[in-house]
């Protein structure tokens, strides 16, 4: 992993090393994590990475019912090894993020997997992903024109 999730890297090994101390039988492990997570200097974007590369991790499986007009995920969806070769664990958990939300619907989340495997960095990080997906959600297909506007006889406004 990149310097870049070193922080991200610390705030999982903290979490974990918290629960299993919690299933030990301390009590306060995971009451006194806040303060842990501030001795250990964890920014907001540590903690997001961390959240994100869980959420990956986990699919995002959600209850049905969860948030009302999100359509269902595929949630049986497993990275080839060249998908996971191609990207961060922080990427995957961002793209699966958007597909959960319903950003991008299953065509999309496929061409944003297919895309990132074929750019040459490897593997590419948070801030690409968020930039492809971005490109990918935002693309229009090219609809027919619309019959008023074949004869070039539109006003414009000025």
């Amino acid at each position: 992993m990149s310097h870049d999730n070193d922080g991200a890297i610390r705030v999982l090994r903290l979490l974990a090393r918290r629960l299993e101390e919690y299933l030990e039988g301390d009590e306060l492990a995971l009451e006194t994590l806040g303060e842990a997570l501030e001795q250990e200097d964890a920014t907001p974007d540590d903690l997001n990475a961390a959240i994100l590369g869980l959420r990956g991790l986990a699919r995002l499986e959600q209850p049905s019912g969860w948030v009302a007009g999100v359509p269902p995920v595929d949630t049986q969806r497993m990275l080839s090894a060249d998908e996971r070769a191609s990207l961060t664990t922080e990427a995957w958990g961002y793209l699966w993020e958007l597909r959960s939300r319903g950003t991008l619907d299953a065509d999309q989340f496929e061409r944003v997997i297919e895309t990132m495997t074929v750019v040459p960095e490897r593997p590419v990080e948070l801030e690409r992903a968020r930039e492809i997906a971005s490109r990918i959600a935002l693309e229009v297909e090219e609809a027919p024109v619309p019959a008023e506007f074949m004869h070039g006889d539109q006003e414009v406004a000025h």
